[in-house]
């Protein structure tokens, strides 16, 4: 990809940061009519705060796109920064590649001092993800899902594996209310830590920052909580809100301790239209 493209396309991807939620959290009549179509989905368009870089304790404002394709149970979405494919068929198991953007840094950042440690590329990553899911489980409108997924580096960035699991509770409220409630625990090997967690002697002499090496472990925790309302048939208002703790040698990274924080926060808004 070239440095014209991606200074296009990042600001869109990032913006899918906050999409996720908003597929699981849909209104459960919407989903009900969708099984009844050959082809069925919906794009989304709204607005998302984020950190600046994973770390950062400064925000951004960016454009949020996002928007899924279903034949039946099978799917193509833009979950995240992540294009993920289902292809079983199956209301109670999902299963299939993905393909994912972890964001990196640029000099354009708030923090200075992390800034001068220098930009860091976008890594492309590929893998796969599983899920089970549970219909109906309290109630005829609800839904427990638990998921698991492992990516791998292809874009020489981190050149690491990252893991991540989650569990999320969907249940409809009202004819056109959906809430959405989901805790998710993310891993990451010494590559990915070494990358974006670490400080060189070169980089503490460059940014001030104290020199540091961060091995691989348990990442951070995070929950978010998404509500959407069906203001037709086929327009739909969704808001969420998410927050994620870095732990262990991600959260004593001078990156995050001295420049930035653990705490991560973020919230987008947007409307969506089905088809």
């Amino acid at each position: 990809m070239t440095s014209e493209i991606k200074s296009i396309a990042r600001p869109l991807l990032i913006g899918f940061f906050g999409t996720a939620a908003f597929f699981a959290a849909q209104p459960a009549f919407a989903q009900e009519s969708e099984r009844d179509r050959e082809l069925s989905g919906y794009t989304l368009g709204g607005v998302a705060m984020i950190p600046e870089y994973e770390g950062s304790s400064d925000q951004q404002y960016l454009p949020l796109v996002g928007g899924e394709v279903r034949l039946g149970e099978r799917y193509v979405a833009l979950e995240g920064t992540a294009i993920r494919l289902n292809f079983i068929e199956s209301r109670s198991f999902e299963l299939g590649p993905v393909a994912n953007v972890t964001f990196g840094r640029d000099r354009k950042i708030e923090a200075a001092d992390v800034a001068r440690l220098g930009k860091i590329g976008d890594a492309f990553e590929v893998g796969a993800f599983a899920a089970a899911r549970l219909p109906d489980l309290l109630t005829d409108d609800d839904e427990l899902r638990l998921s698991a997924q492992a990516l791998r580096d292809v874009s020489d960035t981190h050149d690491g594996w990252t893991y991540e699991a989650s569990l999320r509770y969907r249940l409809q409220p009202s004819a056109r209310l959906g809430l959405s409630a989901e805790t998710s625990m993310r891993f990451a090997d010494d590559a990915y830590a070494g990358r974006y967690f670490s400080v060189t002697a070169d980089g503490a002499a460059l940014s001030g920052l104290p020199a540091y090496r961060a091995s691989g472990g348990i990442k951070d925790v995070g929950a978010s909580l998404t509500a959407t309302y069906a203001i037709s048939d086929k327009w739909f208002l969704a808001a969420q809100g998410g927050y994620r703790r870095l732990l262990g040698d991600f959260a004593d990274s001078p990156v995050v301790d001295r420049a930035g924080s653990a705490d991560q926060w973020s919230g987008a808004i947007g409307i969506g239209f089905r088809f």
